[in-house]
């Protein structure tokens, strides 16, 4: 249930700019062993949610950009890195999945879902 409620959470934030003020970065994890890092210059929204075991969330971010990563398994990875003004989701339900978002510029848009 919380994994849902912060998955909302996350998508209004994102679709209505909410969170375009400051630098902001929410992190939720659930699990074991799971690690997170998240960088930020400028006025940037991130939003990463783990459960499971020994995932691994990376972003960075430089500019005006909104990223959200839900990773829900075991041994996942996901790298985000934003130059510009830019908007990234990435999802990953089940096991040792990898992935690496890189958009630089304005007005990109990425969505990844692995399962």
């Amino acid at each position: 249930m919380n994994k849902i409620i912060a998955t909302a959470v996350a998508a209004v934030l994102l679709a209505t700019g909410a969170a375009q003020a400051q630098n902001v970065s929410i992190v939720e994890q659930y699990g074991y062993k799971n690690g997170q890092l998240t960088v930020q210059t400028g006025e940037n929204f991130s939003y990463t949610g783990q459960d499971g075991r020994w995932n691994e969330s990376r972003t960075g971010q430089k500019g005006e950009n909104e990223a959200a990563t839900i990773q829900d398994g075991d041994g996942n990875f996901s790298l985000t890195d934003q130059y510009g003004r830019n908007s990234a989701q990435t999802k990953q339900f089940g096991d040792d999945h990898w992935s690496e978002t890189y958009q630089h510029g304005a007005g990109n848009t990425s969505l990844t879902i692995q399962k």
